[in-house]
């Protein structure tokens, strides 16, 4: 074995360290330490052989074994008897009812609306017409009149004019009232015959205009018309009262009119409306029914599919719409597929099972999560495999009341054979402990020991990285080999000096007859000593970057105050926080070893 100086103080060279002073010489009496000093560690009271992660670390639990639905069987079908609600023929029809109903209803509407605003529009122009021709026609005979009486009211025959006033009156039954006022506004003639001649006409002016009024009750046009006489005092005045009775009831029989069209043309739609639901819903029923039936055929062909009967078969359904034949195509399909499906689950259970078993064995070889206490030195270490089986192990065990051995190795690849090859590499190293005395086991010949092993395991298909130590829990001295393995980081409470356990070597497994060699180094109260794989620099984040052995040291720095389990779960959040909710893509292990022995007195 090679002695090579690293980073950390390097193992002293005493006189006395040969073979033959040591052998004679009686190692001094360990001191008071807590802890354990049984041979094997992985066996102590209490401590549980699980690896995987919890959720107080941080980092996502592995992928255990799905599990698989089977089939339902013929008694576990589903009661769809009991399922409440419409069939879909009945649906079909409701809804086509539904449309129709809507669709007609909005038409009779709209054209109710239309037939009454047209009718509407006729009644004005009808009553702007009427009201005009009443207009025109009191007009002229205000002027006319005017014309007239002229004379009459010259030479002051007043008798005369009251005459012609009431003949007026009785030959147009539309002409209620004839007045005729002087220049004076003096009432000079009234068809009215209790009206009271002489009396003034409340200011009227001698203009042409018309307006709408009240005589005894009932809305008539007024008609006033200058009457020129030739008097000084200025022009007098006829009024004439038009009876717009006539009009009202012209324009009440109208709108009469408009509401029995109305009507008429509703109750026309609403018939019209009825024969199209009722033709509507003939044509549904009988469209839903040639849908359905088919329908209900492939629904009671995938009941007897879902009971166990895979020759169940649709057969085809003519007239019932493309979709329909599709759905019957796809179905025999997926029967097809489903017996090859059965037959991957079954096989897939099968490996489920295999791959349980597998796991299982590897978790009661792997030594559990709870730290260990040897002496001075403190362990506690942590598999996390990418899958349900993970090709990291480690391995930690007493070699007697001094020397602990700590081993950590990462298969090429993960899955169940690599996990096989783990398994195998870790019983193959519990057994080369075991093949020669405590006191001729170091590094070199349990590195060597390994590589025969993995070696003819593997066949060469399969290759690992390794590192190996063996550990003087009482004077520090450490005993190295590492074969393609990441360099252990070394970090000091007391100083805050990083260094590492560089050793080299080939990969292990590739050839039989590989050689190793093994380093020595001193450790000093205050280290911590972490040995990981490769998963824990390789993990990347969301932006592809390396975790990397630099952020590693500034993890190990900022959390170097906690306790080996504390600080070996902080260093694993740590990449759990990196990666961000990245899949973890390789296994991921860390050892942690602290060394504080008791102060000298």
């Amino acid at each position: 074995m090679s002695r090579t100086n690293t980073r950390l103080n390097p193992a002293p060279d005493a006189p006395d360290a040969s073979p033959d002073a040591t052998a004679g010489a009686t190692p001094p009496p360990p001191p008071e330490y807590t802890g354990t000093h049984s041979r094997e560690l992985t066996v102590l009271p209490g401590e549980h052989t699980a690896t995987r992660m919890t959720g107080s670390v941080g980092l996502p639990q592995a992928d255990g074994t799905h599990t698989l639905i089977a089939p339902l069987e013929a008694g576990e079908l589903p009661n769809v008897a009991a399922i409440r609600g419409l069939r879909l023929d009945q649906l079909l029809l409701l809804t086509t009812g539904a449309l129709v109903i809507i669709i007609v209803g909005l038409l009779a509407a709209l054209s109710a609306k239309t037939t009454e605003s047209q009718l509407t529009e006729a009644s004005d122009r009808f009553t702007q017409r009427l009201q005009s021709q009443a207009r025109e026609l009191g007009q002229t005979v205000s002027h006319t009149l005017a014309l007239t009486s002229a004379t009459s009211l010259r030479d002051n025959n007043y008798a005369f004019l009251t005459e012609v006033a009431r003949s007026i009156i009785a030959d147009n039954r539309n002409i209620l009232r004839v007045q005729m006022f002087d220049a004076d506004s003096q009432l000079v003639a009234d068809s009215d015959p209790a009206a009271k001649l002489g009396s003034a006409s409340g200011g009227r002016t001698a203009e042409r205009r018309w307006a709408s009024a009240f005589f005894n009750g009932q809305p008539v046009f007024e008609f006033q018309e200058p009457l020129d006489y030739g008097a000084q005092a200025g022009k007098g005045v006829v009024v004439i009262s038009y009876s717009l009775e006539e009009l009202q009831k012209q324009l009440h029989e109208l709108e009469e009119a408009n509401r029995a069209a109305v009507r008429a043309n509703t109750l026309r739609i609403v018939g019209l409306g009825l024969g199209f639901v009722v033709l509507a819903g003939v044509l549904a029923a009988y469209q839903s029914r040639r849908i359905t039936k088919p329908l209900g055929v492939l629904t009671h062909r995938v009941m007897q599919l879902a009971a166990g009967d895979l020759g169940a078969r649709a057969g085809t359904a003519p007239g019932a719409g493309r979709e329909v034949t599709t759905l019957g195509v796809v179905f025999n399909h997926m029967a097809e597929r489903i017996k090859v499906l059965l037959e991957d689950v079954r096989a897939k259970a099968q490996l489920e099972r295999e791959v349980s078993l597998a796991r299982t064995v590897q978790e009661t070889l792997l030594p559990g999560r709870d730290a260990v206490t040897v002496g001075p030195l403190r362990l506690a270490g942590l598999v996390v495999p990418a899958d349900a089986c993970g090709g990291d192990w480690w391995f930690r065990a007493a070699l007697d009341d001094r020397r602990v051995v700590i081993g950590i190795g990462d298969v090429t690849g993960h899955g169940l054979s690599t996990s096989l090859v783990a398994t195998s590499a870790t019983s193959g190293f519990a057994s080369a402990m075991t093949l020669r005395e405590p006191s001729q086991v170091h590094a070199q010949m349990l590195i060597t020991a390994l590589n025969v092993t993995l070696a003819n395991v593997g066949r060469g298909e399969h290759q690992m990285s390794s590192a190996l130590a063996v550990i003087d829990v009482y004077n520090g001295q450490i005993d190295y080999a590492a074969g393609g393995h990441p360099a252990a980081a070394v970090f000091n409470r007391t100083t805050g000096q990083m260094a590492s356990l560089p050793a080299r070597g080939p990969l292990l497994g590739a050839n039989v007859a590989s050689e190793f060699t093994s380093r020595q180094a001193q450790l000093r109260p205050g280290d911590i000593v972490v040995w990981y794989t490769d998963g824990l620099t390789e993990a990347r984040d969301g932006a592809n970057r390396l975790y990397g052995t630099q952020r590693l040291a500034a993890a190990l720095q900022a959390n170097a105050h906690l306790p080996a389990d504390a600080l070996r779960d902080a260093l694993l959040a740590d990449v759990r926080a990196f990666s961000a909710g990245q899949p973890q893509r390789d296994d991921i292990t860390v050892i942690v070893a602290e060394f504080s022995p008791a102060p000298s007195p």
